[in-house]
């Protein structure tokens, strides 16, 4: 006999948990059921799941390594779940993207109303989230496509490149580089940067180059997201490295924007989807959108051209 779901929820409660009452009282239901239905499934898997102890429990070793897995299937139950429930409701079913917090404002909402002409009644769930998490929702089947910023890393994602836009600076009216056309990244070096934090990709991005270039920035203030960085900018605490993609907000905050040369330095954009996975409708209708996407003006007026 195999697993079943109530198995692996009842495995995921105790164990985020670290206790068998209170996981039972989470999912309402009696102390001695929950323990028979995990006794249950470690006797299917053939393996002990938790140390259990007076004050509670924690997870084996073998626990610690199925507790991913376990989870990815629960949730993979759930979005069907989801989806069939569309479908009862509105025929058409659903459609799921994660993406950092900047496309979800600047670049989604345009998008999704053109997509919701083409597609009534689906129901599209967004998960505005900071960078570096969109390609585990992706992964684990929470959302169906994602964007992020290209690594170079080997990612297990299958990757389309969409958008190329530069790092150009952000800084207030009456800064003394404000009197320049384009900044060069030398010219940064004994200035205040406010930036992402050390672990955003957008940022590991721009320090592998300018590495390579033998520069590197004073990055006096690290924050998680561009609203908070041009704030700052406006407040006189530096200048900010962004891209071109947030420019309507460094132009909202009446902020001044500039090229940052010698050398430029771009940034990709691509949309993720797990491999293997075949998109429904709505899935391929957005991705077929988003690469005939025309873009924003970059620093130089021309036009931005997608890779695709």
């Amino acid at each position: 006999m195999s697993a079943n779901l109530d198995q692996l929820r009842a495995f995921i409660a105790v164990a985020e948990a670290g206790h068998f009452t209170r996981a039972a009282e989470r999912l309402n239901i009696a102390q001695s059921s929950l323990s028979a239905t995990v006794q249950r499934l470690e006797s299917e898997l053939g393996v002990r799941l938790f140390e259990r102890h007076t004050r509670g429990c924690r997870l084996s070793e073998a626990g610690a390594v199925l507790l991913d897995s376990a989870r990815r299937m629960t949730q993979e139950w759930s979005r069907m779940e989801a989806g069939a429930s569309d479908f009862r409701r509105t025929g058409r079913g659903r459609l799921s993207i994660a993406a950092p917090s900047i496309q979800c404002a600047l670049l989604l909402p345009g998008l999704l109303r053109t997509f919701s002409q083409a597609f009534p009644g689906v129901r599209v769930e967004i998960h505005d989230v900071a960078e570096q998490e969109v390609h585990e929702l992706v992964r684990t089947g929470v959302a169906d496509l994602g964007i992020a910023t290209q690594i170079d890393g080997r990612t297990d994602l299958a990757a389309t490149p969409f958008y190329t836009d530069d790092y150009v600076l952000a800084l207030a009216p009456g800064h003394p580089l404000a009197r320049r056309k384009a900044v060069e990244w030398a010219a940064l070096k004994d200035q205040l940067v406010i930036g992402p934090l050390a672990g955003n990709p957008v940022r590991r991005r721009l320090d592998d180059v300018l590495i390579t270039k033998g520069l590197a920035l004073n990055y006096a203030h690290e924050v998680s997201l561009p609203w908070t960085m041009v704030g700052m900018v406006r407040e006189g605490f530096g200048v900010a490295v962004l891209t071109m993609a947030v420019r309507p907000l460094i132009d909202w905050y009446g902020l001044q924007i500039r090229p940052l040369i010698r050398p430029t330095i771009s940034r990709t954009l691509v949309l993720l989807k797990a491999p293997g996975r075949a998109l429904d409708s709505p899935a391929s209708g957005f991705r077929a959108q988003l690469l005939g996407l025309r873009y924003p003006t970059a620093p130089s007026g021309e036009p931005r051209q997608p890779l695709v």
